[in-house]
């Protein structure tokens, strides 16, 4: 640094005062050594070394200690197999019974395809499987024809559509029924074909 310093003199002889100002800074600098550290830093780390290691107390400290330190025990190899197959046919056992629960859980939906014919700039469906919440929305395959495919359980279902998120329509190809406002809803009937009637 102190060689940019000088070439900036040089190329730069008019400024007097900068060189005279560089000139003395440098001389105060190195006229005062360096502070020696050292001596100070190694006393205070000795200090601490020779005193108690603070350790936390409580309940909490006691069950870390316990945790941390190291023990020894044994097993036998027969155990340990033992072990394993337990958790191994546990794990098998969950699987299979998830497995299970999804395949009837998808076994007892069918797909239903809704569709209303309207000039519209959005339609969403909603019903007693939403709670009457537009949960789906309904995609526009040409012209004015809007379609989705649910898949619903088997049962009595009460849904309408909502139109540009004002106007409730109910399905022209469904039964109606009285919604209790004063307008009317669609009623669809599923019954699954391995359903046994008593």
């Amino acid at each position: 640094m102190s060689d940019r310093i000088d070439q900036y003199v040089e190329e730069h002889p008019d400024e007097d005062d900068v060189a005279r100002a560089v000139s003395e800074t440098r001389a105060f600098i190195e006229a005062r050594p360096a502070p020696n550290v050292t001596a100070a830093v190694m006393q205070r780390v000795s200090r601490i070394s020779d005193s108690e290691p603070v350790r936390p107390s409580g309940v909490f400290a006691t069950v870390m200690r316990f945790l941390w330190s190291p023990r020894q025990f044994s097993i036998r190899p027969a155990y340990a197999v033992a072990a394993a197959g337990a958790v191994l046919t546990l794990f098998v056992a969950l699987e299979s019974q998830t497995t299970a629960v999804r395949t009837a859980d998808d076994a007892a939906r069918l797909f239903v395809q809704f569709r209303l014919e309207t000039n519209a700039m959005n339609v969403q469906l909603a019903g007693s499987f939403t709670n009457w919440k537009p949960a789906y929305q309904l995609h526009q395959m040409s012209p004015g024809v809007w379609t989705i495919a649910v898949p619903l359980p088997q049962g009595v279902h009460d849904y309408a559509f909502i139109v540009d998120g004002q106007q409730w329509v109910a399905d022209p190809y469904a039964p109606r029924i009285n919604d209790g406002f004063g307008g009317t809803n669609s009623r669809l009937t599923l019954l699954l074909p391995d359903t046994q009637r008593l």
